[in-house]
């Protein structure tokens, strides 16, 4: 989901280094079919062009209403690229529940860090410790995965608190397909915006622009290789970009759709328990 990703969160990325997601944010599963974003199952008839963000969001929420997961769990495998070239790997363990709740345990450090996102709510863990807390919505959990479960109202309340001018709506081209962006005109590739493949109607790209104090970031996530996974389109590859370069990539293994999680794997008071087996 995901997930977008936070400063919060762990391996160390340079300063400019932004979240989930997918964070919420969301390797391909072994026995999972590959196609495109246009791949998923059409409406009967041919639907008129959206015209509108809340038309784009009221479709979106339609087109998968009882046909989205409730909850995913994966292995995710991050590639950190470093300015000098060189690159870094990690792996996360990542848990999503729909709408708004992601957890993420860093594997490679086994000390029980990692971040947890609920009710609109970022906390960061270090070695078990509860160390910052930041209240904002996630932008890639929102857009890849809530939106298809929240009502079309709460998602526009909360696009609009990201910053996104929700008036600001075209049509365009996205890696050779038709695609839907909101929040930017024509080459403006700095505001905060999201592309959402015209036919699929699944999100494909979101740029994040987010300033901290004198210093503006733009960071563009690229969802890639969509995939059936137990009939349900996932993500298998997010890759974030800076400045037209690749900084980290995302590909997600071991991808389970609708396992049953405990609402306590999402409280940041139980964080230390043992609440899987």
């Amino acid at each position: 989901m995901p997930m977008a990703r936070s400063r919060l969160s762990r391996p160390r990325l340079p300063r400019s280094r932004c979240t989930l997601t997918l964070g919420a944010a969301l390797l391909v599963a072994a026995c999972a079919r590959q196609p495109g974003p246009d791949a998923a199952p059409a409406p009967s008839g041919v639907a008129a062009p959206v015209t509108s963000t809340s038309e784009l969001v009221a479709r979106m929420r339609a087109r998968y209403d009882g046909k989205w997961y409730r909850t995913l769990s994966f292995v995710q495998n991050n590639t950190l690229y470093r300015a000098d070239g060189g690159a870094e790997k990690s792996q996360w363990m990542e848990y999503l529940a729909v709408p708004s709740r992601l957890r993420i345990d860093y594997l490679t450090q086994g000390n029980r860090s990692g971040l947890l996102v609920s009710d609109n709510t970022f906390y960061a863990f270090d070695n078990g410790k509860q160390v910052s807390t930041v209240r904002r919505v996630h932008p890639l959990l929102l857009l890849s995965a809530d939106v298809y479960a929240l009502p079309p109202e709460v998602t526009l309340r909360r696009v609009d608190s990201l910053g996104i001018d929700t008036t600001a709506f075209r049509r365009a081209e996205w890696q050779g397909r038709s695609a839907y962006v909101v929040g930017a005109a024509a080459g403006d590739t700095t505001s905060s915006q999201f592309w959402v493949n015209a036919d699929s109607l699944l999100v494909v790209r979101v740029i994040e622009t987010r300033t901290a104090g004198p210093r503006t970031l733009s960071t563009d996530y690229h969802f890639n290789r969509y995939t059936d996974v137990g009939g349900y389109p996932v993500a298998m590859e997010v890759v974030m970009h800076r400045d037209g370069r690749p900084v980290f990539r995302e590909e997600y293994a071991d991808v389970k759709v609708n396992v049953d999680l405990p609402d306590a794997l999402f409280d940041p008071g139980r964080w230390n328990e043992k609440i899987l087996e």
